[in-house]
């Protein structure tokens, strides 16, 4: 006889063992915390903010505007460019690559601000504060040596109180998905009990051994 999924019956166990399945729920949760906590390495972010502000012309703001984002645009690239990442791995005498380094750089612009803000992550929060503020110096003087751009300026430069908590793992996202996988895996294997569960306990189990129709039944009773 080819054992199907009897939804009703694996729903009624699971109600009469819900208990098992919310153990296990716990303890995938609990399995989440200390995988987290004590084997995934954390990483910190530190950003800074860096103000564009070009020279006004006064005869054309549609051109000004025009200007803006173009610039913008240009210091996004920049920032990443090899010329400043050589620079920013000379100063703080970093083993990384310029492209291990690239990976770990963020740089966003604020809406339609004339602002750029750039991040740095690391496994250390100290570290990440080091690297932003000088690639955010050194993207200030390349401004300078290269477009002649006087009037970038570092905004507000990263601090390490900002940047003391760890942006990843999310350890919230990670216990709830030990909850989950916990009771997953409870459920999983009272599917298997049920699937392997040979005893013939309704009519349609014994109708479905020996293909004939149940003609009556026997009404079992305690002795009293």
């Amino acid at each position: 006889m080819d054992k199907t999924i009897d939804l009703s019956g694996i729903i009624a166990i699971l109600k009469r063992f819900w208990w098992v399945v919310a153990i296990l729920g716990i303890i995938g949760m609990a399995t989440a915390f200390l995988y987290t906590n004590n084997f995934v390495e954390k990483k910190y972010e530190a950003t800074s903010q860096v103000l564009v502000k070009p020279e006004k012309n006064e005869d054309n703001r549609n051109f000004d505007v025009q200007l803006n984002k173009q610039l913008i645009s240009t210091y996004q690239v920049i920032v990443t460019s090899g010329n400043v990442l050589n620079q920013v791995r000379d100063k703080l005498h970093l083993p990384d690559s310029n492209k291990e380094l690239a990976s770990r750089i963020t740089v966003t612009n604020e809406g339609a601000s004339q602002v750029l803000v750039i991040g740095v992550q690391d496994t250390s929060p100290e570290q990440a504060v080091l690297v932003v503020n000088t690639l955010s110096e050194i993207l200030q003087q390349e401004a300078k040596a290269m477009m002649d751009e006087k009037n970038v300026r570092v905004l507000s430069p990263a601090e390490l109180e900002n940047s003391k908590a760890p942006v990843s793992p999310n350890l919230k996202m990670s216990i709830a998905l030990g909850f989950v996988a916990g009771m997953g895996l409870a459920i999983a294997i009272f599917v298997v009990i049920e699937l392997t569960n040979t005893k013939l306990r309704t009519h349609e189990d014994v109708e479905a051994l020996v293909d004939v129709p149940i003609l009556g039944s026997i009404e079992r009773r305690r002795l009293s």
